[in-house]
């Protein structure tokens, strides 16, 4: 009788040190992670009816590079991405012609906060963004994800996973 061996010599030797990452342990090391390990809340918030001298001021204390643009009720009506601006964000000139609503961009996508890690970790591949906004049921914005974040947050617990 022959026996198969569905691993090669080298995959059984890292399956015995606990080395082999399988299909099944990725996907246990997302059930893992949740959104509120990864999602970064947001103090500042832009309105469309701003102005560009508005904007100005708000990301001259801030170190942030991409703002959520809302309603009145917190609503996520869209993104404002400090590379699109940085043209013109030096132009006092032009600090009350533009509004907030002429600089904003939709965002490619929105996360739900009750979203898996499968579900972010597939809406950044669809989409190849590196930052997306996240709102709950209504459209409140609850703040951002990172891809780098996610990233960053999956090798560590894939460490801590690991050294179990």
């Amino acid at each position: 009788i022959i026996a198969f061996e569905p691993h090669s010599i080298y995959s059984m030797r890292l399956a015995k040190k606990g080395q082999l990452l399988t299909h099944h342990k990725d996907r246990s090391i997302l059930t893992l992670m949740s959104m509120d390990t990864v999602i970064e809340k947001y103090e500042e918030y832009l309105h469309a009816e701003m102005d560009l001298g508005d904007l100005v001021k708000t990301i001259s204390s801030s170190r942030r590079d991409v703002f959520p643009v809302v309603d009145h009720q917190h609503r996520l009506v869209g993104i404002l991405y400090l590379d699109n601006v940085r043209p013109i964000m030096f132009r006092q000139e032009l600090y009350h012609r533009f509004k907030i609503a002429e600089l904003m961009s939709e965002p490619v996508a929105r996360l739900s906060i009750n979203d898996s890690m499968d579900v972010v970790l597939i809406t950044f591949d669809k989409t190849n963004a590196w930052t997306l906004p996240v709102v709950d049921g209504e459209g409140i914005f609850m703040g951002f994800v990172r891809k780098s974040h996610v990233l960053t947050n999956y090798r560590k617990t894939l460490a801590d996973f690991s050294d179990e």
